[in-house]
């Protein structure tokens, strides 16, 4: 596993855009985005101050990523339902997507993204929080695969917690679909005690 900043972000671009792009297209992200706008976007997250992009790799092949910032610099969406719930943006640092490739689910690579994360935003000094936020699809979904179970056990197990107070949408363009329409979110979120010395 390893933080992609700089020349290995640049060098690992395309990759991670398509391990994305296939990931995300699954349920119940059933995103419908481009190569080019992924990495735009990733560009931009690899050179905030305090962004963070993290890969995995089976023999130098990429197989799962996660990716974060802190809130206050993420988009209004995100931001915006936490500071109507009284609490500081710039206190809480906002997982985006954790994304496996399904050859390596279930043998603990994207909870272990999460925990080296975790230790990124320790380490900062400056969060009191981690946060992520959950689409909120109909169990009756079309597109739901019968085999699908949601990861909120293992996120319970990671001590997050669903935060019933603070809810949001997001808005795109689904796969198949030739508008946006606005996802529910919820989020979950988990404090963060900083490092000795940070």
């Amino acid at each position: 596993m390893e933080r992609l900043t700089g020349a290995v972000l640049a060098e690992r671009l395309e990759e991670l855009a398509a391990l994305r792009l296939t990931v995300l297209g699954e349920f119940p992200f059933l995103y419908s985005g481009s190569a080019a706008y992924e990495e735009r976007y990733l560009s931009g997250l690899g050179s905030l101050p305090d962004g963070l992009i993290l890969a995995a790799f089976d023999r130098n092949r990429m197989v799962a990523a996660a990716t974060g910032a802190p809130l206050d610099q993420e988009l209004d969406a995100l931001r915006d339902p936490f500071a109507h719930a009284g609490r500081d943006p710039r206190s809480i640092f906002f997982f985006g997507e954790v994304v496996v490739l399904p050859s390596h689910r279930g043998r603990g690579v994207g909870t272990a993204l999460l925990e080296i994360g975790e230790f990124h935003i320790r380490e900062a000094g400056r969060f009191a929080t981690a946060a992520f936020g959950e689409i909120v699809r109909a169990t009756d979904h079309l597109r739901r695969p019968k085999s699908y179970r949601t990861p909120d056990a293992a996120w319970r197990r990671l001590g997050y917690r669903l935060e019933p107070e603070i809810g949001g949408t997001l808005s795109w363009c689904d796969a198949f679909d030739r508008e946006e329409t606005a996802k529910p979110l919820r989020f979950w979120v988990k404090p963060i005690i900083p490092s000795i010395g940070a």
